[in-house]
Parts: structure tokens; C-alpha cells; sequence
């Protein structure tokens, strides 16, 4: 086993690489083959900043005012990220009162014990991306750690303080100057909504509107292009619907494209491992179980067959700001390759098991291993789900532009 210390050696994509694992594993997303790389390569050149964990828009400047509240407290016994725990509970109960369990109340449903995943960890990257977050003096961002650590030293009694009681130093400051918060926010009983005010609404489109696309600062990204022209996003089920071709420029307007066809291939890779694994339990392990993959699999292939075999792999790896696996790759190919010839799809099987083993070592269903075989003991296929495109976050997308067109 390589030692841990190899990491500091790591490339920026392997870092991202190991991040992306590491968040899959977190939020339960089951992907075997490695497709969701594709999603978060497009999701962040279309909409920098974004998460599938984000739910409404005024998280954006809930995150902050908690940290500026904080920041002004008097000293205080207690580790900062067990204060800034307690802070977020409190907003998830506020907020609940006015919103119930659902509407994007994050960790209403595990109060009062705290979720693994607040908001402060969800919006952090937002905050950067958005320019909310201020920069360090070597142009970097902090990252949420250093804040704590930040917040913990200016509580020392021994730290320099005005007449009153501010933080001298201006590590204090760690964001751009912010909208005030409503009247009520210092009122923990109050309850909170997450309707944008006027003021909060222009500050957020200012920083929106100048969001870029990744790599090319002086580019507006597709999301800065949709708050601009003020699209209307309600019946759009997809992000390269025409009203938005219709307004992004050249390359934008071939990437969504390209987007689209990898969503469409991916739909049929994802039907493929399903198939695989669903006939492998039928056929060589002798399990009696429905044929409901393998069926999906027919209508995936009618459905997105003619999207999937007109993406260039080649232009893909352009489109994505950092490198994408070998492997997937492989796999991209190997599958355009089979849908020509109409061939069985159990030929796909080395190429799948390959790039499964690659993602997920001794775990993988598809290996020709005993370590295989009790892996899809565990597996059956009414508890799979089937085969969808990708979304590139879409539906996350349109719900917080949707908080900005609707402000109070």
C-alpha cells in the first residue's frame, strides 16, 4: 500500500480524482464505472460552484452572516467547530418552523442531531467560486478548516481587540463586503424563509453574473450567461433545450451538445453494467432473479442510441477542465464501437470489468473472482436502480436561479 505521505505529491487531478471518490462515497452515489465524471466535468464548466447537495440560494448568505456572527462573539470555551455545529442547527430549525421537512431545508430531517453534510460544507466551494469568499493575500482561498482555525486564534484572550471588542487583525474579515442580514436574524426564536430580499438579490446576480467558465477567467460561464439574459428555466427539462443554445456562444453551444450525447452514452453504460452484472448472477452464479436490467437495457439503447454514437470522445476531454480516467475512456469508446455493430453486449464485459476493478479494487461485481462472486450475492435487481441520463445538476440549477428570479 502506497504511503499516505504520497499525497503531497499528487497531481491536481489525482487530488480531484480521490476527492470525487471520497464525495461519492459520502453521498451514496453508486458508480461503478466512473460515468460521474463526465457529469461533474460538464456540470462544472456549465455551473461553476454548484453541488447536487445545494438546495436553495440563500444558503449562499446564511453561510456567511453565521461566520460574521462569530467572528464578533466574545471569547468563548468551546472547540469553533462545535459553536459552528450549534449554529447550524439552529438555522435548520429555524428555517424548519417556516418550511417544514422538505422545500431544501438541509438536515431538518436529522434534528436535533446534526448532518454529516451542513451547509457550511455544501456552499463552501460556492463561496469561493463565487468570489463571496475573499481572497488570501497570495491570491488563494481558504478553505473552511483555516477559517475555524482562523476564528479560534482571534478568540484568544490574549488577542487585540477595539473599544469594541472587534477583532483588530483582519483575519476577521474572511468575506467580501455582504448584504446586512434581516432584522430577525439575531432573534433565535424567529423563524427564517429563504426568500431573497432586493438588496441580497442584486449582490448575489453581481457575483453570479461574473461566475467563469474554468479555465478561462475571461469567459462568462453558462451560468453567469443565464442570469444575464434572465432566462425563464421553468419548462427547460435540460440545459441545451433551444431558448439556451439560442443565447451561448460557438463553443458553448457544440459543448452542450457534446453534453448531451455523453449524457446519452452514459445512460446506455450505466444500462450495460446493470445487464452485465444481472446476467452474470442468472447465468454463472445460478441465481434465479427478473430480467429488469436486461430489459432496460433494450429500451435505453432505442431511447439514446442515436445521441450516444454521435459524441467525439476526443472533443470531450477538451471540454473537461481536468484530465478524465483511461479507463472511462475505454470505456466511452469500447461501448460507441458495440452499439455499431448490434453484437451481444456480454462482449463489453472485459472492457466494464476493467474499468470497475479500477474504481473499486476487491469490490467490484463484474470480476471473474470468488471476491466477485460474493459481491453480487449482495446485489439484486429490484434494489438497483435503472439506467437514467446524466443531469448535470440541472434541477439544482434551475431551483436557485429560480430563488433569484422570485425574490422578495
Amino acid at each position: 500500500m502506497q504511503s499516505a505521505l504520497g499525497w503531497t505529491v499528487l497531481s491536481r487531478d489525482a487530488l480531484r480524482r480521490a476527492e470525487t471518490h471520497l464525495r461519492d462515497q459520502d453521498e451514496g452515489v453508486r458508480d461503478e464505472i466512473g460515468f460521474l465524471a463526465l457529469h461533474q466535468a460538464y456540470a462544472d464548466r456549465f455551473f461553476p460552484g454548484t453541488s447536487v447537495l445545494q438546495t436553495r440560494l440563500r444558503y449562499i448568505l446564511f453561510v456567511p452572516w453565521m461566520y460574521q456572527s462569530l467572528a464578533h462573539k466574545p471569547s468563548r470555551s468551546q472547540p469553533i467547530n462545535h459553536v459552528v455545529q450549534k449554529q447550524e442547527l439552529d438555522l435548520a430549525q429555524r428555517l424548519k418552523k417556516r418550511h417544514g421537512l422538505s422545500d431544501g431545508v438541509i438536515g431538518a430531517r436529522s434534528l436535533p442531531k446534526p448532518t454529516s453534510q451542513p451547509p457550511t460544507m455544501i456552499y463552501w466551494n460556492a463561496l469561493r467560486t463565487w468570489r463571496i469568499l475573499r481572497p488570501q493575500m497570495d491570491g488563494t482561498y481558504p478553505k473552511r478548516s483555516a477559517v475555524h482555525r482562523s476564528l479560534t486564534k482571534q478568540h484568544l484572550p490574549n488577542h487585540l481587540t477595539d473599544d469594541d471588542k472587534s477583532p483588530l487583525e483582519e483575519s476577521s474579515t474572511f468575506f467580501v463586503k455582504l448584504p446586512p442580514p434581516p432584522a430577525e436574524w439575531n432573534d433565535k426564536n424567529h423563524p427564517l424563509d429563504f426568500t431573497i430580499q432586493p438588496k441580497e438579490a442584486e449582490f448575489i446576480d453581481q457575483h453570479l453574473r461574473n461566475v467563469h467558465r474554468m479555465g478561462m477567467p475571461k469567459t462568462p460561464s453558462l451560468l453567469a450567461c443565464l442570469v444575464e439574459h434572465t432566462v425563464d428555466l421553468t419548462n427547460l427539462v435540460f440545459p441545451w433545450a433551444k431558448p439556451i443554445l439560442n443565447l451561448v456562444d460557438k463553443d458553448e453551444h457544440e459543448a452542450l451538445l457534446r453534453a448531451q450525447q455523453a449524457s446519452a452514452l452514459a445512460a446506455i453504460g450505466r444500462a450495460i453494467y446493470a445487464a452485465l452484472v444481472e446476467r452474470i448472477c442468472a447465468e454463472e452464479d445460478k441465481r434465479s432473479i427478473p430480467d429488469i436490467h436486461r430489459a432496460n437495457l433494450r429500451r435505453v439503447i432505442r431511447d439514446y442510441r442515436g445521441q450516444a454514437l454521435r459524441l467525439d470522445t476526443e472533443a470531450v476531454k477538451l471540454d473537461a477542465f481536468y484530465s478524465l480516467p483511461s479507463s472511462l475512456l475505454d470505456v466511452l469508446n469500447t461501448t460507441q464501437s458495440w452499439l455499431k455493430t448490434k453484437k451481444d453486449f456480454s462482449d463489453l464485459r472485459d472492457v466494464y470489468e476493467r474499468a470497475e476493478v479500477t474504481r473499486k479494487g476487491g469490490r467490484a461485481r463484474l470480476a471473474r473472482t470468488l471476491a466477485g462472486q460474493e459481491r453480487r450475492k449482495e446485489w439484486t435487481p429490484e434494489e438497483f436502480p435503472e439506467a437514467t441520463p446524466l443531469h448535470y445538476r440541472w434541477s439544482n440549477v434551475q431551483r436557485l436561479l429560480d430563488d433569484l428570479s422570485n425574490h422578495g
